[in-house]
């Protein structure tokens, strides 16, 4: 039997994980279905393509070509809530296609369409 401490520590890591489970969830959703937001605009030849969310520019990552577009791409990042993906673009910035999958990847599992 668990004493009450124990008991005690449980109860706030289980709270903890709640937690950062729904911050995740809001995360997902302010990437993936942005609301009131622009989408970036990535200029190619004679046309645009409209970026609005995290998969569109998964998908179009391929249309990136130089480095120097991670960093208007995490100010965009950071326009729609993600902070933390917008400090690890600016640290890595020859890495920024990487970090892009690796964080759609990782917040797709929270995300749930309403």
């Amino acid at each position: 039997m668990l004493s009450h401490a124990e008991t005690e520590k449980k109860r706030r890591t289980v709270r903890r994980i709640k937690e950062k489970k729904e911050a995740m969830s809001r995360l997902s959703a302010s990437l993936f279905e942005p609301v009131g937001k622009n989408p970036y605009y990535l200029n190619r030849g004679n046309g645009s393509i409209a970026i609005r969310n995290l998969r569109d520019l998964r998908d179009n990552l391929d249309a990136f070509s130089r480095e120097e577009e991670a960093h208007w791409l995490a100010s965009w990042l950071e326009y729609l809530g993600d902070n933390e993906i917008a400090t690890r673009i600016r640290a890595r910035p020859e890495r920024f296609k990487e970090i892009i999958m690796e964080r759609c990847d990782e917040l797709s599992e929270f995300y749930r369409r309403t």
